[in-house]
């Protein structure tokens, strides 16, 4: 761990978080909430998992290497940093999964808004197929990656 790989990301960097400035020419960035010190690979997970959530896979390569053709820029990844990439990944998964576990954590209210019980649905929802994730995690004794996380190592190690 050394200053050029280690310390405050924002751990929450995804489209609906940048705003382009077209008088000023530039992005400006907000919704620090989750911010926390961590490898700065990390913010690339978190990126990556909003840019390739949706979208054919051609449009998903090109969303992840306009991205790190930007972030190799500015910063550099050694190999290191690279291979722990799918660490990286099932932290943001337990990560997620935990933060969604608390918010349900006493989430009875007594009148609470009809659209309330739709999100707690959601919530739970997710958190089964993440659960299941998991469980299947633990039987295979290995890392599952799915497609777009196999496109992402083949842009980012091509050129290498």
């Amino acid at each position: 761990m050394t200053d050029d790989n280690f310390g405050l990301i924002h751990y929450d960097f995804q489209l609906g978080n940048v705003l382009w400035d077209e008088h000023e020419q530039h992005f400006n960035v907000f919704d620090f909430d989750d911010s926390m010190y961590h490898w700065f690979a990390m913010d690339i997970v978190t990126t990556l998992k909003d840019l390739l959530e949706s979208g054919r896979q051609e449009e998903q390569v090109a969303k992840a290497e306009s991205f790190l053709k930007g972030y190799r820029s500015v910063l550099s990844l050694d190999e290191e940093m690279i291979r722990l990439i799918p660490w990286f990944k099932r932290f943001d998964q337990l990560y997620v999964f935990s933060r969604i576990l608390r918010a349900l954590e006493n989430s009875d209210i007594d009148n609470a808004p009809q659209w309330y019980d739709g999100l707690k649905g959601k919530l739970k929802l997710i958190n089964d197929k993440t659960r299941q994730e998991f469980q299947h995690l633990g039987k295979n004794k290995m890392i599952h990656w799915v497609t777009p996380w196999i496109i992402f190592l083949y842009i980012f190690t091509k050129d290498r």
